[in-house]
């Protein structure tokens, strides 16, 4: 009898199937392409729990009903489109269930059992296209912790701070011997061919701001370089620095074309948004450089993002199919990265090839907004009316109302979109500023402002604020939208409510936002119309007729 122990990987979750148990665990962490993961699934007393990196994702409740026996195990083997396709090591089973403290120590590498049932050392039959190599315990449990380093010539010092930036890094100062001596290591190890071009290179200060006061780009804090033989000597036109050597600085033009390096703590996980991809593999990728120095953005399936032979666009390909998706053509600063237009060569989101598009490729992670450079804010500063970006595209496309494909203003929302017939619940305030009676006349002219509040079921809504105030309805948009009317009859002459350029309209956070998904070239909280009310607010100047009893006047109360 043949049983299945099966442990599905895939970007957001594992599937686990133990025989016939099966159950989704959903994953806290991001899987990153080209590094060494450890997952680990334990099944003991009716619960399968999951861990990535040592660390526990999920718990499953469910029982197995019948004993797992068998006498061979296949790895990696199902069928001609799903086989395991990358670097496998490791694989154990044991007939116990592994504590968190074991799982975590086997993640870091300071516990080597091997499993009882099943160890890695085999012996194992190899069938296929497999190819074995030897790779060292640290190799292994380092996974996406180390510092990365990313060279590129003929970069202007504002040029690189901002591609380095958008790479998820920074371009460093090396201050000791030591720092300096390993960025020229990883030069000439991994970047051979602009190696000789790279003896001096842009480090992270700059005296723009006030002259001979460095700043460090990064920290945005003083620093006191160690300067070469009489340097600075630039003044006033010499505003950034360079490296020559260990503790060797000095100051140069920063237009200047010069060699930079960037220095990438941690490798993100990149995602390119506003593609409408159905397979969430096939828009992350991470960001390597082969001995050319050549980019590569290299995707968790078969797409990379790529620049051409005679490097005049970057496409973005499936290289299994050869199909090219989009292409860039003169890219800023010549790295795809942030948000540009794209030339799409296949159809996608309603749009057919030859059609210029908006993609957003970024580095950014959950609660943060990729500004058109690829730098990240927190996604609570994105349209909060002041700039946050450094290309200040925080506050571009600040749109707060999103409608469905059929929207009537002219007829009213439903209560929660049910299509039940029952009346709409507004809440009207109406605040009086002044009074003027005039007794001869029987008027009353009165200065008022009435605010309305309901909620609109069928909007959704984007880039909300707490402050209310900040979630102010544009004009052209408000004259979209349905809004109840208030119909004063006894008035002199016919009055009602008004929607016009003296209507204040906002909407009310109150409801937890959901996120959008990935057909849109930006970060997008959506907030549900049910959840989050919307309140218009004018002023009045009307004069009322009324039926005054002036038998008792001035001693009464009217």
């Amino acid at each position: 009898m043949m049983h299945t122990i099966q442990a599905e990987v895939n970007l957001n979750y594992i599937r686990v199937t133990l025989s016939k148990l099966r159950r989704y665990h959903f994953l806290k962490q991001q899987l990153r392409a080209l590094t060494w993961h450890h997952v680990c699934v334990t099944y003991g007393d009716g619960v399968t729990i999951s861990y990535l990196d040592g660390l526990e994702q999920d718990r499953r409740q469910g029982f197995l009903g019948e004993s797992v026996t068998g006498t061979h195990i296949k790895i990696g083997s199902w069928d001609a489109y799903n086989s395991f396709s990358g670097q496998l090591s490791q694989a154990n089973i044991w007939s116990r269930v592994l504590t968190a403290d074991e799982v975590a120590a086997l993640a870091d590498c300071t516990m080597e059992e091997e499993g009882d049932i099943l160890p890695w050392k085999g012996p194992w039959t190899v069938n296929g296209d497999i190819s074995p190599s030897q790779v060292s315990l640290d190799d292994l449990c380092k996974g996406a912790s180390g510092t990365e380093y990313f060279v590129f010539n003929d970069f202007t010092a504002h040029s690189a701070f901002q591609v380095c930036q958008g790479l998820g890094g920074f371009v460093p100062t090396p201050q000791l011997p030591e720092e300096y001596n390993t960025i020229i290591r990883t030069i000439t190890e991994y970047h051979t061919k602009i190696s000789s071009l790279c003896k001096s290179f842009w480090v992270g200060i700059s005296d723009e701001k006030e002259e001979g006061v460095w700043i460090d780009i990064q920290h945005q804090s003083q620093l006191h370089p160690s300067w070469s033989v009489a340097e600075p000597d630039g003044d006033k036109l010499e505003n950034c620095a360079i490296a020559e050597g260990p503790q060797q600085f000095a100051d140069t033009r920063c237009d200047e074309l010069k060699c930079v390096v960037c220095a990438v703590p941690r490798r993100p996980v990149w995602k390119l948004l506003g593609a409408c991809e159905r397979y969430q593999r096939n828009v992350h990728f991470v960001a390597l450089q082969d001995n050319s120095s050549n980019l590569i953005f290299q995707g968790y399936s078969d797409f990379r993002i790529i620049q051409n032979e005679d490097k005049s666009e970057w496409v973005w390909k499936d290289w299994h199919t050869g199909q090219t998706m989009a292409s860039l053509s003169n890219a800023v600063n010549d790295v795809p990265i942030g948000r540009q237009t794209w030339t799409l060569t296949k159809a996608m989101c309603s749009q057919t090839g030859g059609s210029a598009r908006r993609l957003l490729l970024t580095p950014c992670g959950t609660g943060y907004f990729s500004c058109d450079d690829a730098s990240c804010i927190p996604l609570y500063q994105r349209c909060d009316l002041k700039f946050d970006c450094h290309d200040k595209s925080d506050e571009s496309g600040c749109h707060l109302v999103k409608f469905p494909p059929v929207y009537r203003p002219d007829l009213p929302p439903e209560i929660n979109n049910n299509n039940f017939s029952q009346p709409l619940p507004i809440a009207l305030y109406i605040n009086i500023e002044s009074a003027d009676v005039d007794t001869s006349s029987m008027h009353m002219h009165v200065n008022f402002n009435v605010s309305m509040t309901w909620q609109e079921s069928r909007l959704s809504f984007l880039n909300l604020n707490e402050d209310y105030t900040l979630n102010r309805v544009p004009y052209e948009t408000m004259q979209r939208v349905w809004v109840p009317v208030i119909d004063f009859t006894n008035t002199k002459g016919n009055h009602i409510t008004l929607t016009d350029h003296q209507t204040t309209m906002v909407i009310n956070m109150l409801g937890k936002p959901r996120l959008g998904d990935n057909t849109q070239p930006e970060e997008l909280e959506v907030y549900a119309g049910p959840e989050n009310p919307m309140s218009v607010r004018r002023k009045y100047s009307i004069t009322f007729q009324c039926q005054f009893n002036l038998k008792m006047y001035p001693f009464d109360e009217q």
